[in-house]
């Protein structure tokens, strides 16, 4: 699914307008095919990464041009609406090299990634080549322009929500006592796929350990068989046909669970709401962090995670809800929320004491008004039985 090509200029033209406000001439887009890692290159070019790494070039007031390896040659997917240069190189830093030599009148270089994409080895290359020109990182000035989304980018997420939302219908219809986790999975990836789906990453918890060790064990669905008093905690993100993604998550259970339980997942449920609640154009992600702490803590359960962050092309964008509990030195606190981003809020909690965890998460549009939740599907504990569902609100 590709975007119109008014949402192509509307970016060209935010991009431009920041290189001629930060004195910057031209523009690397670095992305590998990673979770996290490609959403540049598709926010620039229209362009799904599907192996490798690959890399954009943007001349301030010209078409970018694409610099992929060459055995991409040879695919003729996925291709791009939106530019016409494709470059296959041997080599990525050579690519690079080559798009420089032939730039004299280039002084100055944002490169998006340059922290956490960008290999050593095509920095080297180019800094060595071209010792006259200046590269700086440009990521977290290309943050702020991508977190504000337009209506096509709003309605990607909206695609995306929706399969997410029919894959927990189909956990609800196959989850039971003695299910394993693989096969709750495996035709919740079924569903996600078969609606346009892609990079799917499904993460099941539960909680292990009891005092100061508490905490909630997540990774990948294994072997591990489901009884009739466990909590089944599951994690779903994806990307819909237009690239973008949203996060759901809920606890399920079987018999009724246990008051210990019970108070994670209000926990859990109520950090969202509050924080949801308090997500308007204007506030701090300081402040929602808080106020998603606050309602946590009155439960009697602290937060073991950050709270939440934007999330678009890439999984992980900026602003982050809370980073700065973990790492960052509080660096994810800068600027205020704006209508136009979409946000997932998260909390992990737990109870050391009682040696119990709960995770749930919603991902919100922020607009005018305040923050609207895109799964149709309430916030709240969900338990299976006679083959109904019940579900606990709160």
């Amino acid at each position: 699914m590709s975007l119109s090509l008014n949402e192509r200029d509307r970016r060209w033209n935010a991009l431009n307008k920041a290189m001629a406000e930060h004195g910057i001439d031209a523009l690397v887009f670095a992305a590998n095919d990673y979770r996290g890692h490609k959403g540049s290159l598709r926010y620039v070019a229209d362009y799904n990464l599907a192996h490798r790494s690959g890399n954009a070039v943007m001349y301030h007031g010209e078409e970018p041009f694409l610099v992929l390896p060459g055995n991409l040659s040879a695919a003729r997917r996925p291709t791009s609406g939106w530019v016409s240069d494709y470059r296959f190189t041997p080599t990525i830093a050579q690519g690079l090299v080559d798009a420089f030599a032939r730039r004299p009148d280039v002084d100055r270089v944002g490169v998006i990634g340059l922290e956490h994409v960008m290999k050593v080895g095509e920095y080297l290359a180019l800094t060595r080549s071209c010792p006259d020109v200046e590269f700086v990182d440009f990521s977290r000035e290309f943050e702020r322009i991508r977190a504000v989304k337009s209506d096509e980018e709003i309605a990607g997420a909206e695609e995306s929500a929706y399969i997410l939302d029919q894959c927990l219908a189909r956990l609800l219809e196959i989850a039971r006592p003695g299910a394993v986790e693989r096969e709750i999975a495996a035709e919740m990836y079924k569903i996600g796929h078969q609606l346009g789906g892609e990079d799917a990453l499904f993460l099941t918890m539960y909680t292990e350990g009891c005092g100061p060790d508490t905490a909630a064990t997540f990774g990948a669905p294994r072997d591990r068989v489901l009884g009739t008093h466990n909590v089944h905690t599951f994690s779903f993100e994806i990307t819909g046909p237009a690239g973008y993604w949203t996060e759901l998550s809920r606890m399920v259970t079987f018999a009724r669970a246990d008051a210990e339980v019970e108070r994670m997942a209000r926990a859990a449920a109520r950090g969202i709401a509050r924080g949801a609640g308090g997500m308007r154009p204007g506030a701090t992600p300081a402040s929602v962090q808080q106020q998603v702490l606050d309602a946590v803590e009155a439960e009697g359960a602290t937060s073991s995670y950050w709270s939440g962050h934007s999330l678009g092309l890439d999984v992980l964008e900026h602003p982050m809800i809370g980073l700065d509990v973990v790492e960052d030195g509080g660096q994810s606190h800068d600027g205020t929320l704006e209508a136009g981003f979409v946000v997932t809020l998260h909390p992990m909690v737990k109870d050391e004491n009682a040696g119990v965890s709960g995770y749930m998460a919603d991902t919100f549009v922020i607009d005018e008004s305040g923050s609207r939740k895109l799964s149709e599907y309430p916030t709240g504990l969900y338990r299976i039985s006679r083959g109904e569902v019940f579900i606990n609100e709160y």
